[in-house]
């Protein structure tokens, strides 16, 4: 598996997705998937996205975000407050290791 982008996107691109970042980091590395991690404002992703092309977009503000077709949305809240966060990280990992 090569290595995987990773875009996360919070109201303001700085609290909730500087901190999901820090959790996927530390995850991705205890799992042995090679990611890159980036954050971003929600005003932000669609064009982020266009030309950062991610393999999965976190999103922290819901998943009705607009983005480039064909790149799953994931609602990334879990990761933070722990209740549903397993479920987030197994939807996580499929994503990022779908071939």
């Amino acid at each position: 598996m090569g290595k995987k982008k990773v875009l996360i996107c919070c109201a303001n691109g700085v609290a909730t997705s500087t901190m999901v970042s820090m959790k996927c980091k530390n995850k991705f590395k205890e799992l042995g998937i090679l990611a890159e991690v980036v954050t971003c404002t929600s005003l932000e992703v669609k064009g982020k996205a266009k030309s950062y092309k991610p393999d999965l977009i976190i999103s922290n503000v819901g998943t009705n975000i607009i983005v480039p077709e064909g790149i799953p949305v994931i609602y990334g809240v879990n990761l933070l407050s722990g209740r549903g966060a397993e479920e987030t990280w197994a939807e996580i990992v499929e994503k990022l290791t779908i071939p």
